[in-house]
């Protein structure tokens, strides 16, 4: 019986090895959000694609709350390439508020009075952006950082929410799209999302404390 016992114990552990070692097999030691972005290779760009993003929620947690409440009601499906920054940053956004989004939420960061979020704003970071001179109006627009100098000025004034896991090179060659005339960094061709989903790794996350936004471009204030 003695003999029997130990045969299993030793069964069990090489079993665990075996998982851990095959391809295929999960870690669940990270069960942090991932979320996966489809690019629409329909429009005038014609680049398609998918990129993947970790969400952080132990260094952004409302933020992060409200990046997956946004995911859930559709919101960033259909959503545009707002700016190219060569080589160093890709902005997704609504400039002119299309989606109608009256939300905002408090900025997470060090000069905002947040402690915490100490996520470097290196090559793949993911950040929210801001109405301009107003911390507390992050309203679902978010950029990547493709270049590491870009934590000179950003850290401690930005909320980095996560990083890029996969398909950065597909943001190198977007951030490389020849801009208008008119409007600096707006790209020349449409680069939109088609669709975007998130896999929450079995865990739950509720809806985000958030307040009416109060700039809202295109309408009188």
């Amino acid at each position: 019986m003695r003999r029997l016992r130990t045969f299993r114990t030793i069964a069990i552990i090489l079993a665990a090895l075996i998982c851990f070692s095959a391809a295929g097999c999960t870690d669940m030691s990270n069960r942090n959000p991932v979320v996966t972005f489809t690019l629409d290779p329909g429009t005038s760009s014609g680049i398609g694609g998918t990129f993947v993003m970790e969400l952080f929620p132990e260094k952004a947690p409302n933020s992060v709350n409200y990046f997956i409440q946004l995911i859930g009601e559709g919101y960033y499906d259909k959503f545009n390439v707002s700016q190219v920054h060569s080589g160093s940053m890709v902005v997704f956004g609504d400039p002119w508020y299309a989606k109608m989004n009256d939300r905002v939420i408090k900025g997470e960061f060090a000069a905002n009075g947040f402690e915490g979020n100490d996520v470097d704003f290196v090559r793949g970071t993911v950040g929210l952006a801001l109405d301009e001179g107003d911390p507390d109006s992050n309203y679902g627009d978010f950029f990547i950082v493709l270049d590491d100098g870009a934590k000179e000025t950003m850290n401690g004034n930005f909320c980095a929410i996560g990083k890029i896991t996969e398909g950065i090179e597909l943001l190198d060659e977007i951030s490389t799209i020849k801009t208008t005339a008119s409007l600096k960094y707006q790209p020349y061709v449409s680069v939109r999302t088609l669709k975007v989903t998130v896999d929450l790794r079995g865990r739950t996350y509720p809806d985000a404390e958030t307040s009416e936004r109060k700039n809202k471009p295109g309408y009188w204030n």
